[in-house]
């Protein structure tokens, strides 16, 4: 599946870059190279990475999605994901990293607990 990446600003100091397809070993470097345009405009304090259209999300992309993490705090501004459909907020929280990827902390422990099925 092709990635669409979409990249608008939506207020002072905001960034909103919209993601569309699987975020893999194949289109991780088109998100990243968003990522750092987004981060690299004048004046940008804040990059939401939508993933309300992502389906799949592999290690390349939570790597990816940390790079971006690091590169904003470098810069001073915060990176943070949103709207992750069920098996992406999987991943990012199986693999540790959701809540510094803004999402808020699982309630219900699911993230420590694997399912044997």
């Amino acid at each position: 599946m092709a990635l669409d990446v979409r990249t608008e600003s939506v207020g002072d100091g905001s960034v909103v870059v919209r993601v569309r397809g699987y975020v893999d070993l194949e289109t991780e470097e088109r998100l990243g190279q968003e990522l750092t345009a987004a981060l690299s405009r004048s004046g940008v304090t804040e990059v939401t990475v939508d993933l309300t259209e992502v389906p799949f999300l592999d290690s390349s992309g939570v790597r990816v999605l940390l790079d971006g993490r690091s590169t904003a705090l470098a810069r001073g501004a915060v990176l943070a994901v949103r709207d992750p459909q069920p098996v992406v907020d999987r991943v990012l929280r199986i693999t540790g990293v959701a809540e510094l990827l803004g999402l808020p902390p699982d309630g219900d422990g699911l993230a420590a607990r694997v399912d044997p099925a």
